[in-house]
């Protein structure tokens, strides 16, 4: 029997996998943390290791409650379309250190190791939970607004869980060589 992901084209399916596999990766970073995990490396964040998984865990899990409001029809009035740093970002792929501000809604709270991988779990399952609605992922025109970069479609929400996930992971990096 085929599933209803094999119905979403190849582009869509390539999408939800990238952030399923970063997702998955956020997890294996949590795996075996210690208290250096939690450590700051104040020449290139203000935020630990552990803060940023945190917040990736946070940011995720409100990116697919976004995706999941559009698809039932609740996700309320919009700007209509992605303000200009929207449509850059999305185009670009990239996104600027330390010009924005997370939302408060989304800045790390988790304060030891398991706390954090639990947050991760979360934020995966919520991720793995996206994979049956792809056709409609896919087809929506609905939007849900992001705070700076206006109403973003369900395909732009994934697009942009891969490049806010991404900025984050080359931090972590950095943060991981400094260490070294």
């Amino acid at each position: 029997m085929e599933s209803s992901s094999n119905k979403a084209s190849d582009k869509c399916r390539r999408a939800y996998e990238k952030v399923l596999g970063q997702a998955e990766h956020l997890v294996e970073l949590a795996v075996g943390s210690d208290e250096r995990f939690l450590g700051c490396c104040a020449d290139l964040s203000r935020w630990s290791i552990g803060q940023h998984l945190d917040h990736l865990a946070n940011a995720n899990r409100e990116i697919v409650g976004a995706v999941e409001k559009i698809l039932a029809g609740e996700a309320g009035p919009t700007r209509s379309r992605p303000t200009m740093v929207g449509r850059a970002v999305l185009f670009s792929g990239w996104i600027p250190r330390g010009k924005g501000r997370a939302p408060e809604y989304t800045t790390p709270k988790a304060t030891a190791p398991d706390q954090i991988k639990d947050n991760l779990d979360r934020s995966l399952e919520a991720v793995r939970q996206l994979e049956d609605a792809l056709p409609e992922i896919e087809s929506s025109q609905g939007q849900a607004d992001h705070f700076a970069f206006g109403g973003l479609t369900p395909m732009q929400w994934l697009r942009l869980m891969d490049v806010h996930t991404r900025h984050h992971l080359k931090i972590i990096n950095d943060i991981e060589q400094a260490e070294s």
